[in-house]
């Protein structure tokens, strides 16, 4: 997308300015920013600037025609449809920027930047601020890590302007850590596309909140971060050759292994799973005939002595997408990528809702011939 701009003599600039005389664009007066005689119908530019004063990104509404206006999104003329998967995309890009600082914070302890001015516990709690006055009183001494906090850089944050639902670690003396929730009154009234950014920063504000979750978990003594119904287990099987085995299942399996001690089994064959919650989902391979399946199950596991590769013999998350349809194994990065990429399609799910709200309503209003079938 360029826009060529020309030069004119005198007498063309006088005379344009004296017909730019304010009145309002009279082919598209809800969006132009042009005023006067003009051809080119341009919008309000919206503008995302880098850190060195660099444009990344521009987009604005553009007609050249008169009649059919289209989205100029950077070099490229974009239609209604692209623009809101584009936008689709974007959040996804911030929620990953933000995935990306919440992992830099991770090296400082979720703190600013070391500097001269930094304040350390005096009681070496790890994830406490410092703050002077949580630790002035001798005979009680209180510790807060920093506020997590959702939407600070959204206008729907109104006059919240540190965000809203925020939430931080919390100690009293030597008492077990705890999760406090920052109240701030009531949050503001939310217009529609307001909402949206809310849904998808709340995907953001829940992986903050559960690795939040899983902090307390490692700070509190002898509390495991999952509860396990095997834990510790010991056990031992013969082996098809005869070999006895001890095997100790982690933390977190809730395998029986009944299975397993029945003296057909080999070390390949053993493995410690734990199973997510399972939901459902209706599908169809022909016209009315629906049966239910599992989607979306996680299972933590790990095969010790697997053949098939290096993946399955360290702890890993196999998603079972669909019923006996598994992902590959995957490590804590790669499911945080597969966890972006079905948030992203759900996005895509709660767009399309209320398009279907409106299609429906709009195939309500049509008249519609009665068939026999309908009569009958």
């Amino acid at each position: 997308m360029s826009l060529a701009v020309s030069t004119t003599d005198s007498s063309t600039k006088e005379f344009t300015a004296f017909k730019n005389d304010g009145q309002l664009c009279t082919v598209h007066p809800d969006w132009c920013t042009e005023t006067g005689v003009h051809d080119a119908h341009l919008g309000a530019r919206h503008v995302v600037m880098g850190n060195d004063n660099r444009e990344l990104l521009d987009a604005r509404l553009l007609d050249f025609s008169g009649s059919d206006p289209v989205i100029g999104l950077g070099e490229t003329d974009t239609d209604s449809i692209e623009a809101r998967a584009k936008a689709t995309e974007l959040r996804r890009f911030a929620d990953a920027l933000e995935a990306l600082a919440d992992t830099m914070d991770t090296f400082t302890n979720g703190e600013p930047p070391s500097s001269s001015d930094t304040i350390s516990c005096p009681d070496g709690v790890s994830f406490c601020t410092g703050d002077p006055a949580d630790h002035e009183d001798p005979n009680e001494h209180l510790h807060h890590g920093p506020l997590t906090a959702m939407g600070a850089h959204r206008p729907y944050a109104a006059r919240h302007g540190d965000g809203i639902m925020t939430f931080h670690l919390s100690q009293v003396n030597d008492e077990a850590p705890g999760l406090d929730f920052v109240a701030g009154g009531d949050w503001p009234t939310l217009s529609l596309g307001e909402v949206d950014e809310l849904i998808s920063d709340m995907s953001v504000h829940l992986a903050r909140l559960r690795a939040a979750r899983t902090q307390i978990a490692g700070l509190t003594p002898g509390q495991a971060i999952e509860t396990a119904a095997t834990a510790g287990r010991t056990w031992t099987y013969d082996d098809r050759y005869g070999t006895r085995h001890t095997v100790t299942c982690p933390s977190w399996c809730t395998v029986d292994h009944t299975d397993c001690m029945d003296g057909t089994r080999q070390p390949a064959d053993v493995h410690h799973q734990m199973y997510g919650t399972v939901a459902h989902a209706e599908y169809t391979e022909g016209y009315e005939d629906y049966k239910s399946w599992q989607l979306l199950c996680a299972h933590l596991a790990v095969s010790p002595d697997s053949p098939t590769s290096l993946a399955y013999r360290v702890p890993h998350v196999l998603v079972e997408v669909a019923a006996d349809t598994y992902t590959r194994p995957m490590d804590p990065d790669q499911l945080a990528e597969f966890i972006e990429t079905v948030a992203g399609q759900l996005e895509e799910l709660r767009a399309m809702h209320p398009r279907l709200a409106a299609a429906r309503a709009e195939w309500a209003a049509r008249p519609h011939p009665t068939t026999g079938a309908e009569a009958t």
